[in-house]
């Protein structure tokens, strides 16, 4: 009889066994020697912590034969994820901002992380992962003996960034009274007043409708310079940059003047309003310029010289040579490699 309520009982003992040790298994399951955090976004992936804290794409290190895990965190509302090009692995995509994934596996050789979106692998995000092999090394992007691994990528030429329509924009979620859907049964003044709307997504989709056909009238324009300023949305931003390439380039300075004030976005939205600003420096080269020199995220002053380069001009040229005199070592040395293109042409 004792034999048998004990038959009985035992699967829910187990049972209730199995549930209790849950946590304990899974956190062995996922436990790793060295664990690196990334933040992603379209310019690359952002060490967060330790020694790659800032650092963009990082060299990540191990031993050989250690577990490793590497999270990612999304950082703007952009498709990413992080694949190994020697192991054939990859993270689940990831969209929204502070969405994180993460993979974990063993060390056995030097790899590749990067993006396997299209274009964004270009665009700058890649890095490397090194098997340590000196004793003593750290995990980290530690000097290397000839040069600085800091930042592992250079940084992507005019024709390597990815096209605008490779940058997705996140779909907007209308509330279904929002009469939004088209311009025909709105005039501009009432869409413009829907851009002070307290919900981002009405905002955002008042925004894209109101340049829709490139014809922005100059009330519209003025309500864009605020947007672009004032507007705590990044949502909104991303789609003022979007619209702001259907307007005349030489419409464009005031509202571009606002969207480069926001450090916020360096990270976010910088292709999207490169692609907005490119269209605008042949317009006005020296306002371009001007912009790139206080503009709030990396690499706009890389690719306006470029541009300003293409154009390869004496008008050019006196405008590269003109800020050199204002600008720090650093933005010297890139003004003087643009007018060394156009002074020495390939």
């Amino acid at each position: 009889m004792l034999c048998r309520r004990i038959c009985i009982l035992l699967p829910g003992f187990i049972a209730i066994l199995l549930l209790a040790l849950r946590p304990v298994l899974a956190q062995e399951a996922v436990d790793a020697d060295r664990e690196y955090v990334l933040e992603t976004n379209i310019l690359g992936y952002w060490g967060v912590g330790g020694d790659i804290d800032g650092v963009r794409n990082p060299v990540l290190r191990a031993e050989k034969g250690e577990t490793v895990r590497i999270v990612i965190v999304n950082i703007e509302p952009l498709v990413h994820d992080l694949a190994l090009e020697t192991l054939l692995i990859k993270t689940k995509e990831i969209l929204d901002i502070g969405e994180r994934t993460d993979l974990t596996f063993i060390a056995v050789e030097d790899d590749i992380y990067y993006c396997t979106i299209p274009g964004h692998r270009a665009a700058g995000m890649e890095g490397r992962f090194k098997i340590i092999r000196e004793a003593g090394v750290a995990a980290g992007p530690a000097p290397e003996a000839n040069g600085d691994d800091r930042n592992t990528t250079r940084v992507p030429s005019l024709s390597e960034l990815p096209p605008p329509e490779d940058i997705p924009l996140p779909a907007l979620e209308l509330p279904l009274h929002a009469d939004l859907q088209t311009t025909d049964s709105l005039t501009n003044t009432e869409l413009t007043g829907f851009l002070d709307h307290r919900n981002e997504h009405i905002r955002a989709r008042a925004v894209q409708l109101l340049a829709e056909d490139g014809n922005a009238p100059e009330h519209v324009l003025n309500a864009f310079v605020r947007i672009a300023r004032e507007d705590t949305s990044a949502l909104v931003r991303m789609y003022l940059a979007e619209t702001l390439r259907r307007v005349a380039p030489e419409r464009r300075w005031d509202v571009l003047e606002g969207l480069h004030s926001h450090a916020e976005d360096a990270a976010a939205l910088a292709i999207l309003i490169w692609h907005a600003t490119e269209a605008a420096v042949p317009v006005d080269m020296d306002r371009a310029l001007v912009l790139a020199l206080v503009s709030e995220w990396p690499n706009v002053l890389s690719f306006t010289v470029e541009r300003i380069a293409a154009e390869g001009s004496q008008e050019a040229l006196r405008v590269l040579s003109g800020h050199l005199p204002e600008a720090n070592a650093e933005a010297r040395k890139t003004i003087l490699y643009g007018i060394n293109r156009i002074v020495k042409p390939d």
